[in-house]
């Protein structure tokens, strides 16, 4: 199993007798059986979650518990419980009990440990005073007058932030809460403190925001690679692998992104100039035109035509049939033949054409006419041999030949060439960019549009 948030491997770990849950080795994460919580769990406005349940791969939803004083991710399908690092510890405080897990009614208990002797003072220590004990104030944490309700209206809105001449956006807000104090601090900090935080991202730059019922602290930070801070602190071996990416992580591909852009411009320049200059030095010239007709009750349908010219350099043929189809079909068979060594360049094509009115609306399928290519044709002297196949009970048809036409279709298959570059980094920038924003308020995808796609 990989976890839901950061898609670390997860590691089962067996916290009391036959109850095993798994833990996230990146992010710190547990994953409880539905079964394996003794407290009550009443959850209140279940919503969708944008990840799926390690266990089951189904859609999570997330809702409120204890009067919106902690967020419980549950798959709706299993209902497999997800709790991010810190919420259990929040759980056992709303609970008021030390051990969560268990069945149902379930009285866990945790032994006293027994009280440590007092070590005697060593002959001129200075006595040190007991540090005081921490109360936990029961009932709800206390919440700054604008973050009533913990609604993220940022989610919503998508602020942004200018600073230092950079435009931050808008990432993530949230409402953490303290569960537990440790250490020294220069202001006081006690257990169930709340504040409401609102990141915003301008990589490699980050501008997060901290608001309490008292003040408002502003914090600038820059995005370091693993590797650097492993070299600064002069660690040995290589850091762990990334896994994800972070917010105001730089994407790898930004930078590529405009210098593929500008070279697909210079090179569409430049096939587009080519194509410019051949076109208007073609010759385009027609070297024949002549008619054709065949009937139901021929016997011989092949017709040839008169012998034409055809002068200048090396270069393509363009034949364009034109016929009087209506509601019929036909397949013409050509041949181009050389008069002087009988050599044949052989082609054809289907054509058809049929209309009418549906629901009072016309409509058409197919042609009366085509156009074929003939490549690489010496000068010399040729001739054309026609032969249709037809249920026309009369088929006429003109035939045009014109030499050194250059094919319109040769210029955007090279400009589609040309871009799949250009396209091949936007993908890589999108892909990175969705990953990014996948955990933020504003995610590109969810994972019911994928689920929609399947």
């Amino acid at each position: 199993m990989k976890c839901p948030k950061c898609q670390a491997p997860l590691e089962a770990v067996e916290i009391s007798s036959g109850i095993v849950v798994r833990t996230c080795t990146g992010c710190s994460g547990v994953l409880y059986e539905a079964d394996d919580i003794a407290v009550p769990l009443p959850l209140i406005g279940p919503r969708p979650a944008r990840f799926d349940c390690p266990r089951c791969r189904r859609p999570m939803e997330t809702a409120n518990a204890y009067e919106g004083q902690i967020e419980v991710d549950r798959c709706a399908t299993c209902s497999a419980l997800w709790f991010d690092a810190g919420e259990i510890m929040i759980l056992r405080k709303l609970s008021g009990r030390d051990n969560i897990a268990g069945k149902k009614g379930d009285e866990p208990s945790r032994p006293a440990a027994p009280p440590a002797a007092a070590a005697a003072p060593a002959p001129g220590a200075v006595p040190v005073p007991p540090l005081p004990s921490v109360k936990v104030k029961e009932g709800k944490a206390p919440v700054p007058p604008e973050m009533e309700g913990a609604q993220n209206r940022d989610a919503e809105r998508s602020p942004t932030v200018e600073l230092d001449g950079r435009l931050y956006r808008h990432f993530q807000s949230s409402v953490p809460v303290t569960t537990a104090v440790l250490g020294e601090f220069p202001w006081v900090a006690k257990v169930g403190d709340t504040a409401r935080t609102r990141d915003f991202i301008c990589p490699p730059y980050l501008a997060s925001q901290e608001v309490t019922a008292t003040e408002s602290v502003w914090t600038q930070g820059e995005y370091v690679e693993p590797e650097e801070v492993w070299a600064a602190f002069a660690m040995p071996g290589a850091p762990p692998a990334k896994i994800g990416v972070a917010p105001a992580q730089p994407n790898p591909w930004a930078g590529e992104l405009p210098s593929v852009w500008r070279s697909f411009g210079v090179a569409a320049a430049l096939c587009v100039g080519v194509f410019v200059f051949v076109e208007a030095n073609a010759s385009k010239a027609k070297v024949y035109e002549g008619g054709f007709e065949v009937t139901a009750a021929d016997l011989e349908r092949s017709r040839v035509g008169e012998v034409f010219e055809v002068a200048g350099r090396t270069s393509n043929l363009e034949v364009t049939v034109d016929t009087n189809l209506d509601q019929r079909w036909a397949y013409v068979s050509m041949a181009l033949i050389d008069a002087d060594t009988d050599q044949a360049f052989d082609f054809g094509r289907e054509l058809s054409y049929y209309h009418g009115v549906d629901d009072g609306e016309s409509w058409s399928e197919g042609g009366r006419y085509e156009t074929f290519f003939v490549p690489s044709v010496p000068a010399g002297r040729y001739y054309l041999r026609v032969e249709p196949e037809t249920d026309a009970p009369q088929l006429s048809f003109r035939v045009v030949v014109r030499r050194d036409v250059p094919l319109k279709r040769l210029p955007l298959i090279a400009l589609a060439l040309l871009l799949l570059p250009a396209v091949w980094a936007g993908m890589r920038h999108d892909s990175f960019e969705n990953t990014r924003w996948m955990e933020s308020d504003h995610p590109r995808t969810s994972t019911d549009d994928e689920e929609d796609d399947e």
